[in-house]
C-alpha cells in the first residue's frame, strides 16, 4: 500500500511538473517575435498577444534628427506635420489612441486597433509616408507650438542647457550632437519647402519596420498586409549628416556652472568610449556584458560605487549611474551625484574618481559577478511566465527607437548564461581607455 501510494504521489509530481513546463511552453509559444514577408516595408515583426484586447501598430523609419541635412530640429517638425496629415478627417478618438515620437535615431508613429480594423489602421498609419498635405498657414501654426513644446521643456528642466552643452562638446562634430528640439531662433524660420524635402527622403516605407503586438496572429496580419497598396518612392537620406555619429578625437572639459532655479548642487560626469571589448555582431552579448556591469557598479556589492560614495564614507547623498551602448559602436557613461552635507563638488568628483578608476581597474569580484547574473538571470526567467509578450515589445520597440539591432528575450536568456567572469571585467577594463570626458560641477545660484 505504501508502495502505491509513493507512486501516487509520484505520478502527480511528474504530472503537475509537466503541466508547469506546458505552460511555461505555452507562454512562450504565443509570445515570439515573427518576421513577417511583406512588400511594403523593410521589416515586419509581430509579438503576439492572445491575452490583451486591442492590437498596437508602431511604424517606425530609420531617420532621425541625426540624418536631418537642414536646420536643428527640424526631423521633429516634420514628424508633427506627418501626424497631423494623419489625423486629418479623423475623429477625438483617433487622435486619444495614436502619437509620434522623433529622437536622433528615429522618427515613429503609433496608433491602437483592434484585429477587425486591422486593414483600416494599417492604411492610416502609412499615411505618414504620403506627401505632407498641410498647408502653408497651419504649418506656420505648428511651428508656434513646437515652440510652446520647447519653453515647456525647458523650464521644467532647468539643467537642460547644461545637457545641451554636454552634448556638444561630447560628441562635437558628429551628428549626436544635434538638438533634437531645435533651438527657438531657429524654429521660427523653419522652411515648409524644406520639410517637405526632409519628408520625402525620411519617410520610406521600404526602409521602415512595422511592429505589430497585441491581439491578432500571422495570418490575420498577413491578410491585412496584403491588401495594402504598393508604394515606391525615393532612397532615404544618408544615416548621418556629418563625418560620424561623435567626434572621435580624445578630449577632457570641465567647468564649473552657477545655474539659477536648481534646488541642490550636483556633479555631472560623461565619458564616450570606442566599444572594443566584445564584437558589435554580438549584439545581445554586448548588451547583457554592460547590464551586468552597470548593475554591479550602481551597487553596494564589492567593487560596485555605492559602497566608497555613499554607506562607506558618505560623500554622495545620491547618485545615478548609466551605461549605454550608442551606435553599437560605442560605449557611454553617464553618472550624476548629489554631496552629501559638508562635502564640496571637488571632494565628491575625487572620490568619485578614485573609486570609479579602482572598480574599473581590479573588475567585479567572483561573488558580485555571480550575485548579479543569477539576479538579472532570474528576473527574465520571472518575466517568462509574468508577461512574456509585453516585455518583447517594450524591448524590440527600444531597440527599434534607438538604431539598435534587434534580439528578444529567449536571446536574453540564452545569452547571460554564457557570458564568463572574464568577459565582464574586459569590458571593464575597456572603460579606461582615451575617450572624450565631459565634467559640470553645477552651483546653486546664492
Amino acid at each position: 500500500m505504501r508502495n502505491k501510494l509513493y507512486f501516487l504521489a509520484l505520478l502527480i509530481g511528474v504530472l503537475g511538473g509537466l503541466a508547469i513546463i506546458t505552460g511555461l511552453l505555452q507562454v512562450k509559444s504565443n509570445s515570439e517575435l515573427y518576421r513577417i514577408p511583406s512588400e511594403n516595408f523593410k521589416n515586419t515583426l509581430l509579438i503576439p498577444n492572445p491575452e490583451i484586447e486591442h492590437v498596437y501598430l508602431y511604424l517606425v523609419f530609420p531617420s532621425g534628427e541625426a540624418a536631418n541635412p537642414f536646420d536643428e530640429g527640424l526631423a521633429h517638425y516634420v514628424e508633427h506635420l506627418a501626424w497631423l496629415s494623419f489625423l486629418v478627417g479623423s475623429n477625438d478618438n483617433d487622435e486619444r489612441h495614436s502619437n509620434a515620437w522623433t529622437n536622433h535615431f528615429s522618427t515613429g508613429y503609433w496608433q491602437i486597433a483592434t484585429k477587425d480594423d486591422l486593414h483600416t489602421a494599417l492604411q492610416r498609419l502609412i499615411a505618414v509616408s504620403k506627401p505632407l498635405s498641410v498647408d502653408s498657414s497651419f504649418a506656420l501654426e505648428e511651428r508656434s507650438i513646437i515652440l510652446r513644446e520647447y519653453d515647456y521643456r525647458v523650464s521644467e528642466r532647468p539643467l537642460y542647457p547644461v545637457y545641451r552643452d554636454m552634448d556638444k562638446i561630447l560628441y562635437g562634430n558628429g551628428s549626436l550632437a544635434r538638438s533634437v528640439i531645435g533651438e527657438p531662433l531657429i524654429i521660427a524660420e523653419y522652411s515648409l519647402d524644406d520639410a517637405r524635402t526632409l519628408h520625402r527622403q525620411s519617410h520610406v516605407l521600404g526602409e521602415a519596420t512595422l511592429l505589430v503586438y497585441g491581439n491578432v496572429d500571422k495570418s490575420q496580419l498577413e491578410a491585412a498586409l496584403a491588401e495594402l497598396p504598393i508604394e515606391q518612392k525615393a532612397k532615404p537620406v544618408m544615416n548621418s549628416v556629418s563625418n560620424g555619429w561623435v567626434e572621435d578625437s580624445p578630449l577632457k572639459d570641465k567647468a564649473t556652472l552657477v545655474i539659477p532655479d536648481v534646488s541642490a548642487e550636483s556633479f555631472l560626469y560623461r565619458k564616450l568610449v570606442p566599444l572594443a571589448s566584445c564584437s558589435p555582431a554580438e549584439h545581445s552579448h554586448c548588451a547583457m556584458i554592460s547590464q551586468i556591469a552597470e548593475n554591479a557598479l550602481d551597487s553596494a556589492l564589492p567593487g560596485g560605487l555605492a559602497g566608497p560614495l555613499r554607506f562607506d564614507r558618505f560623500v554622495a547623498r545620491s547618485f545615478s549611474f548609466n551605461i549605454s551602448i550608442v551606435k553599437n559602436a560605442y560605449v557611454e557613461i553617464s553618472f550624476t551625484a548629489y554631496p552629501d552635507s559638508g562635502v564640496s563638488l571637488e571632494e565628491l568628483e575625487l572620490a568619485f574618481h578614485d573609486a570609479y578608476r579602482m572598480a574599473l581597474q581590479n573588475g567585479l569580484t567572483p561573488g558580485t559577478f555571480e550575485r548579479v547574473q543569477s539576479r538579472l538571470s532570474g528576473e527574465l526567467h520571472s518575466i517568462l511566465v509574468q508577461d512574456h509578450p509585453r516585455y518583447n515589445r517594450d524591448l524590440v520597440l527600444g531597440q527599434l527607437v534607438s538604431a539598435q539591432p534587434i534580439f528578444s528575450l529567449s536571446d536574453q536568456m540564452n545569452t547571460i548564461e554564457s557570458i564568463r567572469f572574464e568577459d565582464v571585467n574586459q569590458f571593464l577594463r575597456s572603460l579606461l581607455a582615451d575617450g572624450r570626458e565631459v565634467t559640470r560641477l553645477v552651483v546653486v545660484e546664492r
